[in-house]
């Protein structure tokens, strides 16, 4: 059985703020894109995540929440294990888990594991 671990985490900092503390600190490097959907985001794609995606809770150029149950947050921080082996995938969500939950005023708002058969 294949599984995926998920996380979001909610926070009233700046998407640059949080950038900045995950290349302070831990040396995680995002680079920044643009899109129509999201407007300009941070996206870090390597050893510690196969996906961690940086974004504006409120997208000014549509004027829309991307989580209107979360206005409370600012930015959202999208965190995505999806290759490798189960024990490598469950290894580096933990390990990315106790990094963020060393920011302050980053609150996990969601968590998943999706186990898929084949």
């Amino acid at each position: 059985m294949r599984k995926s671990y998920f996380s979001e985490y909610g926070t009233k900092l700046s998407k640059e703020q949080i950038k900045n503390i995950f290349e302070d600190k831990w040396d995680i490097i995002c680079s920044e894109h643009d899109s129509l959907f999201f407007g300009v985001y941070f996206l870090y794609k390597g050893l510690y995540a196969d996906k961690l995606t940086i974004t504006d809770n409120y997208v000014a150029s549509s004027q829309e929440w991307l989580y209107a149950e979360n206005k409370q947050f600012n930015t959202l921080v999208e965190v995505a294990f999806t290759n490798g082996r189960n024990a490598d995938k469950l290894s580096r969500y933990k390990f990315m888990k106790n990094v963020i939950n060393q920011m302050d005023g980053v609150v996990l708002i969601e968590e998943n594991c999706i186990e898929e058969t084949s």
